[in-house]
């Protein structure tokens, strides 16, 4: 029954007189004597006496104070012994019973001996009994700017108690006493440790009812925060990776958390495996589950803190202390508080991952035994681009295998307890009421919502840390959410919320088709944790070369998840295409996305402290190589993604072919020509920047149409970048068009010649080069074609001002820069003017670039001279005949026809020696500089000639992989391979479309004809 107010006034009034006893008591003479020591073993009679006369007095203000249905009207109760100083009273006397906590025994508190009331234990228990009962009680008020007041009121005391400042002491006593019991063949008794931390976990939540109805008030809050915060986490190392671990296998104190990383035979992880099977008891689980509580409430309190900054940062007005909250939150214990609750929520979402997969593996097995024996493959990346099965097909995420990096070594290192504090706090998880009864969607639910808000304060927190390391105030060492278990981490969580949002974006498909109700909540959560994930793991990278001036992530990062790097990286890309418009109207912030080739180029191959970016096409190449050949398909699938995404512009475009440089060099190895999908994934990822390139330079052109380039270039960014891009298409070209590309040849050829005739390998790597060499002239050709229709004058406006495209990773994200610097042509072009000069500069580069293309093709004896035809079959390269041969091999040969081209179509054959007998001097390469003794007229003439030629070449070679239509502009799907899932009738050919197919249909015709005469195909 509730109190009537003459009652609360009763209450009040004893609870007031009870306080002012207690404060009038404390400050005797005989009391301030006992409390000015240590707590004595064996106390005296008159300490006794001392010890009873506040016990008594605690007793008596415990009765009166708010309990039950009491607590929603205590609030004046409650101010009325904080105005008398209660709480710092209690915590006084509590924290003086702490200083050893061996004197008091727990079975006291249930089972009090006579001498209960006048013992150490007396005192702890009556003490903690008043700190508990007026934190719940202001608990009980609920949400209010009255109880913020309240609130604040009792934080200052109990930091003037003395009770916050020893809980560096407080905590490492507590759990050294469990553990010490242990080893003595006790069992351990972890109850003065939860005592201590269901205070301090009363604390936070208060704390956190203050951040919600009062921020003002954390002008006081937050300066006692952050060191109760740095006191916990310096606490953790002492947790043994069980609780029922002995003392001889605990850290005695918090070694630097980088000695931690780095010691393998930490007690975190010495025994992962072992307190994992024995983490099922009350005991075990205790310790770490009441530690991970208190994480919890603070992390809550950190995301509402979170919240309130980036108002305030984004301009909102704000009652936050700047300099106080940018030091909570940029200090490295958040990061490491945030870190590990966030592992304890991957670990769930991981063991629904397993579980999905698991289900779709039986339920997919039956179906899977009809398919073609011959269809393996290795990835999600091979099965897009190898066996499209659909107008959009779509990568597995949702099956990818994804490493378990939250049980890595080195994580659990960072973990208090280990595997230990996994278990016990995915137990805990488990049993919060929304979810005890639910289904396994509401537990992923709950994991989904809970890491999207410690992923949002952990972002945030690295930033301020970022901010604070810049300004010099703070050090970049040391810093867990920096370490390379914390990017591992990251890239798990990233993968698992990719694939989590395909999932449900598949199961709403599915309902929608049956005409059922379709819950998008889950849908939602996945794709907003997606996005946050991706940011955390671009502060991550952006943090650790910023901070640590190092030149990338630490190699054991690329070395044992370079893949997982590639694939996370991608993800939100292909999320993005996949589920393109309800993404963009969800969350704005998915253009985060447009710095994600920026963010691999930085992770592996870092960026100068001081101007920390670079211009494209320059600077250290890092461990790109390394990763490019490491892991090619899905190197190439991110640059592929990446350039068809909505995203992506001028800037990323020009970046985006420096990037390319290394899978490209990559391929130029017989062992790896021989994979088919490392070289569609290649081709692929071409045809999508060329087609980008296209895009570019006719948007340029269509600006200076309508006369809008002036004011774009004026505008600067990304606007001047799209109008100045055709001054960027010489260096494409000379990226794409690498100068060991002629070297590959030769060397197929001796690979050939020195192996069995029989090889596949050797034989699929000739195949692989010619769908190269034909896919880079379709390349030089649609450039080409888009600079003609563009025309000289674009060209020199846009090279006259010469943007150096420099993009730099500042502290606020990603800026762009343009330098304008006057270009000035040289004296042998004094006579013409300087337009005609830049457009002659430009076809000499497409010129002589398809004179190694076709040089290419010689080699290859798809481009055979009037004299190479007359060589018997025996003078082919060794590598080129047994391509040629359908019988040798043990597999098939993909593409095999581009080698037959000479055969197959007599146009082409023809147009090479017409070619040829024009231009002789061409085709010789020991002539250096032929262009010179060529009037304009002549080599004018020769370039459109050559660009003819090329054009024949084109029509000629139906193209697999890639929409065999050159006037393609359609950018859809996760790459070019796997949009193209339409196959010509005839030749097999590939198309993104039918409509794509009927447009090219008179241009193809012919050769689709001439290869069904050949009896061959493009597969």
């Amino acid at each position: 029954m509730p109190p009537t107010q003459q009652t609360l006034q009763q209450q009040q009034e004893q609870a007031e007189h009870w306080a002012r006893e207690l404060d009038t008591l404390l400050n005797n003479a005989s009391v301030t004597q006992l409390l000015s020591r240590p707590p004595p073993a064996v106390p005296t009679a008159q300490q006794r006496d001392v010890l009873q006369s506040c016990i008594v007095i605690l007793f008596k203000l415990m009765e009166v104070l708010p309990r039950g249905e009491q607590r929603a009207q205590g609030s004046q109760v409650l101010g009325a012994v904080l105005r008398q100083q209660a709480v710092r009273n209690a915590g006084r006397l509590m924290t003086w019973t702490l200083q050893r906590p061996d004197l008091v025994d727990p079975d006291q508190f249930e089972d009090p001996k006579p001498t209960f009331m006048r013992s150490i234990a007396g005192l702890f228990r009556h003490s903690s009994r008043i700190l508990g009962l007026t934190l719940t009680g202001l608990i009980g008020l609920g949400a209010s700017s009255s109880v913020a007041i309240l609130a604040a009121a009792m934080t200052q005391q109990l930091e003037q108690s003395g009770f916050l400042p020893a809980l560096p002491t407080i905590l490492p006593a507590v759990i050294r006493l469990a553990t010490q019991q242990r080893q003595q063949q006790q069992a351990g008794d972890w109850r003065m440790f939860g005592s201590v931390l269901r205070l301090v976990r009363a604390m936070t939540v208060i704390w956190h009812s203050v951040v919600c109805s009062n921020p003002a008030m954390l002008r006081t809050v937050l300066p006692v925060a952050l060191p109760l915060l740095q006191h916990l986490q310096a606490a953790d190392p002492l947790l043994p990776a069980a609780a029922g671990a002995s003392a001889s296998s605990s850290t005695t104190g918090r070694a630097p958390a980088a000695s931690r990383r780095n010691n393998s035979s930490s007690n975190r992880a010495s025994s992962s495996s072992s307190s994992s099977s024995s983490s099922g008891g009350k005991e075990t689980r205790e310790p770490h589950a009441e530690f991970f509580e208190v994480q919890s409430n603070l992390g809550q309190m950190l995301f509402r803190v979170t919240k309130l900054f980036d108002k305030q940062e984004a301009g909102d007005a704000s009652v936050l202390q700047p300099e106080d909250t940018r030091k909570l939150l940029g200090d490295p214990a958040v990061s490491e508080l945030l870190l590990q609750l966030l592992a304890a929520h991957v670990m769930l979402l991981h063991t629904n991952h397993i579980r999905h997969r698991t289900q779709q593996q039986q339920h997919g097995g039956s179906a899977a035994s009809h398919r073609s024996s011959s269809s393996s493959s290795s990835s999600s990346v091979q099965a897009s681009q190898e066996a499209p099965s659909g107008p959009k097909q779509q990568l597995r995420a949702d099956l990818l295998p994804i490493p378990a990096f939250h049980q890595h070594q080195d994580l659990l290192q960072l973990l208090p307890g280990g595997q230990a504090y996994l278990d016990a706090a995915v137990w805990r998880i488990r049993r919060q009421p929304v979810v005890l009864h639910g289904s396994a969607d509401d537990v992923v639910k709950l994991a989904m919502s809970s890491a999207d808000m410690y992923v949002q304060a952990m972002s945030c927190s690295l930033r301020c840390l970022q901010e604070a390391a810049h300004a010099g105030q703070a050090g970049a060492a040391d810093v867990a959410a920096l370490s390379a278990a914390a990017v591992w981490l990251a890239l798990e969580l990233q993968l698992l919320a990719a694939a989590e949002l395909q999932r449900q974006a598949a199961a709403s498909k599915q309902q929608q088709q049956q005409q059922q109700h379709s819950d998008r909540s889950l849908q939602d959560d996945a794709d907003a944790l997606l996005t946050l994930t991706n940011v955390l793991l671009q502060q991550q990278i952006r943090g650790i070369v910023q901070l640590t001036r190092s030149s990338g992530l630490p190699p054991e990062v690329l070395q044992q998840a370079g893949l997982q790097l590639l694939q996370a990286l991608a993800a939100p890309l292909q999320q993005l295409q996949m589920h393109q418009q309800p993404l963009t109207q969800l969350l704005p912030g998915w253009g985060c996305t447009r710095q994600q080739l920026f963010a691999l180029k930085a992770a592996a191959a870092g960026m100068g402290p001081e101007a920390l970016g670079a211009a494209p096409f320059k600077g250290p190449a890092g461990q790109l190589p390394d990763l490019a050949a490491a892991h090619p398909e899905a190197y190439t699938a991110l640059v592929d993604c990446f350039l068809r995404a909505p995203v992506t512009d001028a800037f990323n475009v020009i970046s985006t072919a420096d990037i390319l440089v290394h899978p490209h060099k990559t391929v130029m190895f017989v062992d790896v020509l021989g994979r088919s999908v490392a070289v569609a994934s290649l081709v692929s990822a071409l045809t999508s920047l060329v087609k980008r390139a296209v895009q570019f330079v006719t948007v340029a052109s269509s600006m200076q149409a309508a006369g809008q380039w002036a004011a774009a270039v004026a505008a600067g960014s990304s606007q001047a970048a799209a109008a100045c891009f055709p001054a960027a298409v010489p260096l494409l070209i000379q990226h794409i068009i690498r100068p060991n590309l002629m070297q590959t040849v030769a060397i197929v050829s001796k690979s050939s010649s020195s192996s069995s005739s029989s090889s596949s390998s050797s034989s699929q790597a000739a195949a692989s080069t010619a769908l190269l060499a034909v896919v880079l002239v379709r390349s030089v050709v649609q450039l080409a074609d888009a600079m003609e229709a563009a025309g000289p004058q674009l060209l020199w406006q846009a090279t006259k001002a010469e943007p150096s495209f420099q993009m730099c990773w500042g502290l606020g994200g990603l800026n762009y820069s343009i330098q304008e610097v006057q270009m000035v042509p040289n004296a042998a072009a004094a006579a013409m003017k300087a337009e005609e000069w830049q457009w002659q500069n430009w076809r000499l580069l497409v010129l002589g670039k398809l004179q190694q293309l076709l040089f290419f093709l010689q080699d290859l004896g798809i481009a055979a001279l009037p004299g190479d035809a007359a060589l018997p079959a025996a003078a082919a390269p060794a590598g080129l005949a047994v391509a040629a041969s359908s019988s040798s091999s043990s597999q098939p040969v993909k593409w095999r026809h581009l080698l037959l081209l000479r055969q197959i179509s007599p146009e082409w054959a023809a147009a090479v020696a017409a070619f040829a007998d024009k231009w002789p001097v061409f085709w010789d390469k020991g002539v250096m500089d032929i262009y010179l003794d060529l009037s304009m007229p002549e080599f004018e003439q020769q370039h459109a000639d050559a660009v003819e030629l090329c054009r024949t070449l084109v029509a000629a070679a139906p193209l697999p992989v890639v929409c065999n239509n050159p006037g393609c502009q359609d950018l859809a799907g996760v790459s070019e391979a796997a949009a193209c899932c339409k196959a010509c009738a005839g030749c097999r050919c590939r198309y993104c479309s039918v409509a794509c197919q009927q447009a090219d249909w008179k241009r193809h015709k012919r050769a689709c004809k001439r290869m069904a005469a050949a009896g061959q195909s493009c597969v």
